[in-house]
């Protein structure tokens, strides 16, 4: 238990360095996940964190290119199988 409470501090102490622009930049760049932004910034729904994108003007995350193919393949495939209206 003393253990989480020194991690808690220590980051808590660290998210306290950062500016929540610096949090968000470094969210778009890549370098933090999505988990880890909502936490530093003490937001509890991914909704909280897109907001905060769109307020400064920023486009949400897009999936990566293989997620979106997988996708449309799965969808063309259900596709194939529907029997178009008489």
């Amino acid at each position: 238990m003393l253990w989480h409470k020194w991690q808690r501090s220590n980051r808590d102490a660290a998210t306290a360095m950062f500016s929540t622009t610096q949090i968000i930049d470094s969210f778009v760049a890549g370098d933090l996940s999505r988990e880890d932004t909502m936490e530093r910034l003490h937001m509890s729904t991914y909704s909280h964190l897109l907001n905060a994108l769109a307020d400064r003007g920023i486009a949400p995350p897009k999936p990566p290119a293989h997620q979106v193919a997988e996708e449309v393949a799965s969808f063309l495939a259900i596709l194939d199988k529907v029997e178009p209206p008489i």
